[in-house]
């Protein structure tokens, strides 16, 4: 593995179960969220909860530790956090996912043949980059090829954020990864510990996430085309509006069914209309991945969808996603799974729930048994 700074080894490896979580902090594009977990007794509840649209944008919050630091304050003072210790992901793209297959020989180094199935993907020196891993795909019983999902970040962004992160007065525990983070908040909300296979399905602004996990298994991460902003000039297109326009039509009547009035449901109906082709290629992703898991897994296929991300926000979505894909699908809310011990918390939470899974997930990280 290449050389690592001691400060930037110790947060990308340090795990230490505790009874008061870390606050997990994802400085998402529109908004910062922040969940804090605790232990109770057998149970974990959801302590405190923030979700803050940002006065000037991310960009500028993150060029300045006095806005950070400012924003921070009116967070963690709206609901009983407690501490300073976070841990977080590295904010928008600043960290590049690649689903890497390598061969090891028998004995050899796992972690040199991911760095050097890394750099030979992107073509960048060793010292430029901080690199960690998930695996993915364990070996068979003799076999030397593997899959593993590599995180690759430019080493003076890591830095930057990390002191960043200091200067506003932060101590960070650990820096994450998204996916393993997202596992993390599925396998803690399997209670009855029935280990589904689950397709998890992220939305962005410029793309999407499809994630499976199977048991306690990183099956897939991949990134499609599908996301808000393709909808949204598909749907004002169609409709002759501008595209921002056409997103908060999209947000406003979404994909109900049934009970709306004669002119709601021409609304809909030509919603549902226009954004079918995207959708039908959605479908032949999710088909692509279905094909990978059951290969995988020798047979195994998807029991269940869980949505999060800006589009889980459009009214009726899990339903439409239900038909079109034949499966059961629901918004992956933390505040269904974990006890809530604010009530302010629960309903502020419920007009965008979903929002703030990856920061739950972040926030678990050391109170469960779950990686």
């Amino acid at each position: 593995m290449i050389s690592v700074p001691a400060r930037m080894k110790e947060v990308f490896r340090r795990r230490e179960p505790q009874v008061l979580g870390p606050i997990g902090l994802d400085l998402a594009l529109e908004k910062m969220h922040l969940v804090q977990m605790e232990k109770a007794g057998s149970g974990l509840n959801l302590r405190a909860f923030a979700s803050v649209p940002y006065p000037g944008g991310r960009e500028e919050l993150l060029s300045s530790h006095k806005a950070l630091r400012a924003l921070l304050k009116e967070a963690l003072g709206s609901q009983p956090f407690k501490g300073r210790r976070v841990v977080t992901a590295l904010p928008g793209r600043g960290t590049r996912l690649i689903n890497l297959s390598y061969r090891t020989a028998p004995g050899g180094d796992e972690a040199e043949a991911i760095v050097q199935g890394v750099l030979g993907r992107i073509g960048a020196r060793a010292e430029e980059l901080v690199i960690d891993y998930l695996p993915i795909r364990q070996p068979e019983k003799g076999a030397q090829e593997r899959t593993a999902l590599a995180a690759v970040a430019r080493r003076e962004d890591v830095v930057a954020y990390l002191d960043l992160l200091a200067a506003a007065g932060l101590e960070v525990s650990a820096l994450d990864l998204g996916p393993a983070a997202l596992k993390r908040l599925v396998m803690s909300a399997d209670r009855e510990g029935e280990h589904p296979t689950v397709l998890l399905v992220n939305f962005g602004v410029e793309h999407s996430y499809l994630t499976v996990i199977a048991g306690q298994r990183l099956i897939l991460d991949r990134e499609i085309s599908l996301g808000e902003r393709e909808l949204s000039t598909r749907l004002g297109r169609g409709l002759g509006m501008k595209p921002g326009q056409a997103l908060e039509l999209l947000y406003s009547y979404g994909f109900v069914r049934g009970g709306a009035k004669a002119q709601e449901q021409e609304i809909l109906e030509s919603i549902a209309a226009i954004l079918k082709p995207a959708f039908l290629e959605f479908v032949d992703e999710v088909n692509k991945v279905q094909l990978y898991t059951s290969a995988e897994m020798h047979g195994l296929i998807l029991s269940t969808v869980h949505l999060i991300g800006g589009l889980a926000r459009c009214p009726g979505i899990d339903s439409f996603l239900a038909r079109q894909l034949g499966l059961p699908t629901a918004i992956l809310s933390p505040f269904e799974h974990f006890r809530v011990r604010s009530e302010h918390a629960m309903l502020v939470a419920l007009n965008d729930p979903a929002s703030i899974a990856l920061a739950a997930g972040l926030g678990l990280r050391g109170l469960t048994d779950h990686a």
